[in-house]
């Protein structure tokens, strides 16, 4: 196809001709300013207008990542991976960190760590590597950070301060360099420059992702404005819903329309639960702003407590399960007769699921990150990367809904396989309504587009980033494949 340079943005409308629109056939569709304007079966071309042939190619709906976390993936760009592959014991984890902590200054950020590589990290097993430059440490859950301790002297904490319980100590008192759920803590005490979130926006882009949902619970003003700055500066090109805390909520009111206030998110710790009556107050105060809630659950404690405070609170449409890591029938029942969408990461059994079968307990394993199960018991289900904890292709993702492989080509669970379009469905629901199916192109729509240069069938047979052709934001053409270009 002939495209202009991709990115740019000229007053011609662009036509898109013979695209396949899955389960409706083919159809010539005309882009004018950032919204469709014509679907027919054949559209005759306007003066000057920049004309596409999709040669009979899948047409979809922009892709949307429903869960997500933006400038924690740009960090993560220049960070040092400590977990597997890279790092799966603790001779190659001590290679990784020596081999950057000998370049360069400042502080050496790790990210992906697990207690695979290292039963014991703390800050001594840190000073050992590194005893010169501060060094920060990340688990793949996002859960918690360890400092060595040159990192620590950064935090500036006056002798006798009081911390935070996720604060860990040793027996004799002295802190291990251990924090645990406790970002927004560390973020106020060390410097913070907000990353660019230009390369972020356009790997998204390269996969065909028009809309993203950042799901970080400690997301409050700063967040919101940092990312209003990004979307204005043109660095990020997708849509944003934002998730976050209370301080979103006046938010609400200064949405300049690419980047809108999301769910309330609510991160449930099981080593750490909320008394059960604050947490209903806390859902139904949102839900009396109109805000639904998000809840992070990763254990079967987790989600029944979730449950229970939204069956005391009550549900609002949009209302949502993150992870639902590990979910029984009883759970799947529960979610079904609370009309609450689950958002899971299929990508986990893929990335992490040699793990898995190590670590987590046989009754569990067949429950985890479930696909069919929870579509067969009635509940909403949609998809989110979870990056940078997981990979940002969708593709991916929908290849390991379809499969459920390991690494090594173990399969877990095959009842929970899911069917291609039901795949392809979990990453093409609206913003708002993640589960609520594959998008159909519409008159009056935004145009947020991604065409592939294969048909449905092979689509189905083949979902792979590498068939992504072009991606359309807002009618603009941000990402054109080389060999379309």
């Amino acid at each position: 196809m002939s495209v202009t340079e991709a990115g740019s943005r000229d007053d011609a409308s662009l036509l898109i001709r013979r695209a396949l629109l899955p389960q409706r056939g083919l159809f010539d569709l005309r882009i004018a300013g950032e919204r469709i304007v014509a679907l027919q079966t054949q559209l005759e071309p306007c003066a000057g207008e920049r004309i596409i042939d999709a040669r009979g190619n899948v047409l979809l709906p922009g892709l949307h990542d429903h869960h997500l976390h933006l400038f924690a993936s740009a960090a993560a760009r220049a960070s040092v991976p400590c977990g597997p592959p890279a790092a799966h014991d603790e001779p190659s984890l001590r290679e990784v960190l020596a081999r950057h902590c000998a370049q360069g200054e400042g502080w050496v950020r790790g990210i992906g760590f697990h207690e695979s590589a290292c039963a014991q990290l703390d800050r001594h097993w840190l000073d050992a590597v590194c005893a010169e430059r501060p060094v920060r440490i990340q688990h793949r859950s996002g859960m918690l950070w360890v400092l060595n301790s040159c990192g620590l002297a950064q935090l500036r904490m006056a002798p006798g301060e009081r911390l935070p319980a996720g604060a860990e100590r040793a027996a004799n008192g002295e802190l291990t360099g251990r924090f645990f759920d406790l970002d927004a803590w560390l973020g106020a005490r060390l410097p913070r420059a907000w990353p660019s979130l230009r390369d972020v926006s356009a790997e998204l882009a390269r996969h065909g992702i028009t809309a993203v949902t950042d799901a970080g619970a400690g997301n409050g003003q700063a967040a919101w404005e940092a990312l209003c700055g990004a979307s204005a500066r043109g660095e990020l090109v997708q849509r944003v819903l934002v998730m976050g805390n209370e301080e979103l909520a006046v938010s609400a009111r200064a949405s300049p329309g690419r980047v809108e206030v999301g769910p309330l998110k609510i991160y449930l710790r099981e080593v750490e639960l909320p008394e059960l009556e604050a947490l209903v107050l806390r859902v139904r105060s949102a839900h009396a702003q109109g805000r639904a809630v998000a809840f992070h659950c990763v254990t079967r404690v987790e989600l029944a407590f979730a449950l229970a405070a939204l069956a005391q609170a009550g549900t609002l449409p949009g209302d949502r399960m993150e992870h639902a890591a590990v979910a029984d029938e009883h759970a799947v029942q529960a979610l079904a007769a609370l009309g609450v969408t689950v958002v899971t990461q299929p990508q986990f059994i893929a990335e992490r699921g040699d793990q898995y079968l190590r670590d987590v307990e046989a009754l569990d394993i067949p429950l985890l990150y479930r696909g069919a199960g929870f579509l067969r018991g009635g509940v909403a289900l949609a998809a989110g990367s979870d990056a940078p904890y997981g990979s940002t292709d969708p593709w991916a993702a929908m290849r390991a809904a379809l499969g459920r492989r390991t690494r090594d080509g173990v399969q877990l669970n095959a009842g929970e396989c899911l069917q291609p379009a039901q795949a392809i469905a979990l990453f093409a629901g609206d913003l708002h309504r993640p589960a609520s199916g594959l998008r159909e192109l519409a008159v009056g729509q935004p145009a947020d587009l991604c065409l592939l240069d294969v048909s449905w069938e092979d689509l189905c047979a083949d979902p792979d980033a590498r068939h992504v052709a072009l991606t359309v934001c807002a009618g603009r053409i941000v990402y054109a494949a080389a060999r379309h270009a």
